[in-house]
């Protein structure tokens, strides 16, 4: 029986039609996406056909094609290493990519940040909250993050939409956004997600309310009326289109650094990549 604990999974072609167009794949940086992997199994959803051996579940150009082709090497790799049985990959955890040009925002204002805008170490998260594996990393691993890392200042971590699994992630990331208005995305991230983690697939709009709803200090009534807000859902729009230019196919997907880790990785396999990172500045 394989162990699907870290396993790779995609959906079926159809959904989340408003980003179902092919990558660029003349861009320059998906040469470096496809190089390599992260050899750990991995717990992440993938866009494109279903994955048989999961169960299924649950800039500026230059710069941008350096990313690209790192993470498309990283999924080719963990195939050709394992025989597209995740149980099967090594032990190791995180793909090094020379020349991964540095994609931080580093933007003060940013409510999709959290962390010191100086902190040594990025993170950039490319994530949808339909997505389980998404809401298992929130759930498991992001706590811990947060605590040794984020709090002391070492790590600062950057949200990017990332809305291609199914017919309801480009609402989710809107409601993401309607909460962001608040200064609030952080806060709302942690119930969209202990939702999704536990096991619901309802993200009709009522349900998205309600669970704004729980977030404290957020103004619901403006939180609803943003969800109509036709500036957020082409901010989404653009940023699925950055994430979809630059190669990003599964959820989550972690640029660490100088380093690609991918899936819901257990909190050792980031503390190792991390730590590495903190080292080599220091």
């Amino acid at each position: 029986m394989r162990d699907s604990r870290y396993a790779t999974a995609r959906h079926p072609p159809g959904h989340g039609t408003r980003h179902t167009r092919r990558p660029d794949t003349s861009h320059p940086a998906r040469v470096l996406l496809s190089r390599g992997s992260t050899t750990r199994p991995v717990r992440s959803q993938t866009i494109s056909t279903q994955d048989t051996t999961t169960r299924s579940l649950p800039w500026k150009a230059i710069a941008i094609g350096a990313i690209v082709v790192a993470l498309l090497a990283v999924g080719a790799a963990i195939s050709a290493s394992t025989g597209g049985d995740p149980s099967r990959a090594a032990p190791s955890t995180a793909e090094e990519s020379n020349g991964l040009p540095d994609l931080a925002r580093r933007d003060d204002n940013d409510p999709f940040a959290i962390g010191a805008v100086d902190a040594p170490v990025v993170v950039i998260e490319y994530a949808d909250f339909t997505c389980p594996y998404c809401g298992a990393f929130a759930a498991e691993t992001l706590p811990a993050l947060l605590d040794e890392y984020v709090e002391p200042g070492h790590v600062r971590i950057e949200w990017r939409d990332t809305p291609i699994l199914t017919d309801h992630s480009v609402e989710t990331a809107i409601a993401g956004r309607a909460a962001a208005e608040q200064d609030l995305f952080w806060e709302f991230s942690r119930e969209m997600f202990a939702h999704t983690y536990s096991g619901s697939k309802d993200y009709r709009r009522e349900t998205l309310i309600g669970i704004a709803d729980k977030v404290k200090g957020l103004d619901t009534a403006a939180f609803t009326a943003a969800l109509d807000d036709p500036g957020l859902a082409a901010a989404v729009d653009r940023e699925a289109d950055e994430s979809r230019n630059l190669g990003v196919s599964g959820t989550p997907t972690f640029i660490v650094g100088d380093q690609i880790l991918q899936g819901a990785q257990p909190v050792d396999a980031f503390r190792q990549v991390i730590d590495a990172q903190l080292e080599g500045i220091g």
